[in-house]
């Protein structure tokens, strides 16, 4: 029962995906994501990537045909190409849905195009079109690394994004420029192998910026890993979901597939524990992660924690992201199998595209909205679990390959995951 379930909400998510992009051919918004289903303008290019990847997992699973999916792809990588707004390469955040212009005041984001090309490397991959990749290639040769590049604590580490409009997104109100630096772990993995792709990085070049952001080792209970900041679940999820670390060690011999396990663990551990505290908790809901809540978009999480020398004691409402849980399926299929039946019992939670965004039960309160980014998330996690549709296609393009060898990562040599 519970895999038909997740079956039918991974089909749920590709709905929303597809049915909230611009597939008009004739819109300079063509192929772009709404970021939400509240917001009819607003799109999210990383939410763009999270469809391209859909595409191809429509396909394997039978809801779409090859050839919709392909003409699909085609008209949404012709579009970005030509019409897109983009800074050195590096697209905007959000962009409206009808003008492909950027959204109001938002900055070009590093993680938000690192996103958008995985989707695109995929799509690449899994439709063999010369059309696609055509466009493909133009739009991965466009982005100039090195410009988002620079020596923080005497090590080089990409900075977060750019914003040229005074007191834009993220910018205090008199600045504009640079924003932020990719100098902690988080969500970005793929962002060095991506970097490592292009000829226009060296070998030095990448590896150094591989090694550049800190690995902070930290805990709860028994689950010791390399943690992000302020706990959410999410970072330990993105870039697995197009790398296949489960095949590979880095060049230091770490394992980040078994670190994004400890940290899936940890977070369900700490949600356990304190169910006294939450009835969310004690209900056997878990999954701390940024999600809406009560009080608007949230970000929620599990320690450990830390934030510049500022002690952190608690992120949570009670509140958890129901795709926190689900794209957690690879990592500890036992707990999530759990959750999903728990999940069933609270109908409320569920709408015309599958699960809602989010849940409290302490304050009565659900989510009654989709987003894009976490609808996709969890697509593309559930499918890797069956089918490695996404692991597959992303992992056999010749970008990808290059990637992985320049940044010397070592095949696990006892793996039994198929090629």
């Amino acid at each position: 029962m519970v895999d038909e379930i997740l079956t039918r909400e991974a089909r749920d998510c590709y709905r929303f995906l597809l049915d909230n992009t611009n597939f008009d051919e004739n819109s300079a918004g063509c192929g772009l994501t709404r970021d939400r289903a509240s917001n009819p303008v607003k799109t999210s290019i990383a939410g763009a990537g999270f469809m391209l990847s859909a595409l191809a997992i429509g396909v394997e699973n039978g809801w779409d045909d090859k050839e919709t999916n392909r003409r699909r792809a085609l008209a949404t990588v012709r579009n970005i190409w030509e019409n897109i707004p983009h800074f050195h390469g590096f697209f905007a955040h959000y962009l409206e849905y009808e003008t492909g212009k950027r959204y109001k005041k938002c900055e070009y984001s590093t993680i938000d195009t690192v996103l958008f090309l995985n989707g695109l490397i995929v799509a690449d991959s899994y439709f063999s079109c010369p059309e696609i990749s055509r466009y493909a290639e133009k739009i991965f040769d466009r982005v100039d690394w090195k410009k988002f590049v620079y020596k923080h604590n005497n090590r080089h580490v990409f900075r977060m994004a750019y914003n040229d409009i005074r007191g834009g997104d993220y910018l205090r109100k008199t600045q504009e420029g640079w924003i932020f630096r990719w100098s902690m772990m988080a969500e970005q993995l793929s962002m060095y192998v991506l970097a490592a792709a292009s000829p226009s990085v060296s070998e030095k070049l990448a590896r150094a910026l591989y090694f550049g952001f800190e690995r902070t080792v930290g805990g709860y209970r028994d689950h010791q890993f390399v943690f992000t900041p302020l706990g959410a679940l999410f970072v330990h999820q993105y870039s697995h979901a197009w790398l296949d670390f489960r095949k590979y060690y880095d060049a230091y011999g770490f394992d980040w597939f078994e670190n994004s396990v400890k940290a899936a663990r940890a977070n369900h551990s700490y949600c356990r524990d304190r169910g006294g505290d939450f009835r969310t908790f004690s209900a056997g809901l878990w999954g701390l992660s940024s999600c809406d809540g009560p009080k608007g978009y949230r970000g929620y999480g599990a320690p450990p924690f830390a934030s510049n020398g500022n002690e952190v004691k608690e992120r949570t409402d009670g509140t958890v992201a129901v795709y926190a849980a689900l794209a957690s399926l690879p990592f500890c299929p036992d707990l999530v199998k759990e959750t999903v039946k728990v999940f069933m019992k609270y109908p409320e939670l569920s709408g015309p595209y599958g699960f809602y965004d989010s849940i409290n039960l302490d304050l009565d309160w659900h989510s009654r909205d989709y987003l894009s980014i976490d609808k996709g998330i969890s697509l593309l996690m559930i499918d890797n679990y069956y089918r490695q549709t996404n692991w597959r296609y992303y992992m056999k393009h010749r970008l990808i390959k290059t990637g992985v060898e320049k940044l010397g990562f070592i095949r696990k040599e006892e793996s039994d995951v198929d090629d």
